[in-house]
């Protein structure tokens, strides 16, 4: 059996098993019943079933145990890591591509222009490596192009593009969209390694925003419920809580820092949210919202 049907026999197991638990004979049965799983032949003897299990745990942190009372597999603790999920993700969909070239239109992607990928490899062995990089880099906002000559820090993804994370020439900590990199250089000359913990300076952030003055503070929104079941089964950010739900209204609170991209983020839902605290955002809202208005009038 291959390396790539051994993948996708461990994901579909990962994927049937956070459904719901089952017994192994209910795991065959579902894959016997997937298009995909049969013609792959993912079906497997119990044995083989038992040593997925364990790679399972060893490989992505997640930890299926038996309950021997009616005889099914569940997941115990789920402590995949990020990226491990997002390889998993990839996998499935690169996947559906090579299903989708046979079954027409099927598979229908949005347009969209290059995210910078082509340059992440280069950037990541420049970070490994404290190698200076330079670049050409072209801004959005005036429509110009300058060169930077930079110490790359890390990279991070901010609502499906990523940016590089660097000390620029003036030490200042910058963000560097990969989309608006051009003419990467990989430079010989080292410096030394950054003390700069990423995850800790974005925690409190929305975005990729950050270094700016707004300190992070406590925010409660509500939404309409037909709003609120979506920010429920996707936060807008890693502090989400749900503080209460009806038929009619879903509140949420925040700790965040009211940056520029994340009241644009709230402004994009419309009518369909509310801002209830502080009343500081609460103004700036409804100020936006006016000047929005003024054209119109």
């Amino acid at each position: 059996m291959s390396v790539r049907q051994t993948i996708k026999r461990h994901y579909k197991i990962i994927s049937l098993l956070r459904l719901r638990p089952m017994g192994y004979d209910e795991v065959q049965d579902e894959m016997n019943m997937d298009p995909d799983s049969r013609g792959e032949s993912l079906m497997t003897s119990q044995r083989t079933f038992q040593r997925d299990i364990l790679d399972i745990a060893s490989i992505y942190g997640i930890e299926i145990e038996s309950d021997r009372s009616n005889k099914k597999y569940f997941i115990k603790d789920d402590m995949e890591e990020t990226h491990s999920q997002r390889l998993r993700e990839n996998f499935e969909i690169l996947n559906a591509i090579r299903l989708s070239k046979s079954l027409g239109n099927s598979l229908v992607f949005e347009e969209r222009r290059s995210l910078g990928t082509q340059n992440m490899a280069g950037l990541l062995h420049a970070i490994q490596n404290s190698s200076k990089v330079k670049f050409e880099y072209h801004k959005f906002y005036d429509d110009t192009d300058s060169n930077r000559d930079v110490k790359p820090i890390a990279l991070k993804e901010a609502r499906n593009r990523w940016y590089l994370i660097a000390k620029d020439g003036d030490n200042i900590i910058k963000n560097f969209a990969l989309d608006r990199i051009v003419s990467l250089l990989i430079t010989e000359l080292k410096f030394k390694p950054i003390q700069y913990n990423v995850h800790q300076e974005f925690k409190d952030s929305f975005g990729i925003i950050n270094g700016t003055d707004e300190k992070p503070i406590d925010v409660v929104f509500s939404f309409t419920a037909r709003e609120g079941r979506y920010i429920e089964s996707l936060p807008l950010h890693r502090s989400q809580k749900l503080i209460s739900k009806t038929e009619k209204e879903y509140q949420f609170s925040y700790f965040i820092r009211p940056t520029y991209d994340f009241k644009m983020e709230i402004l994009s839902y419309g009518d369909q949210v509310k801002v209830l605290e502080p009343n500081s955002l609460k103004e700036t809202i409804l100020d936006t919202l006016k000047s929005a208005i003024k054209p119109y009038s």
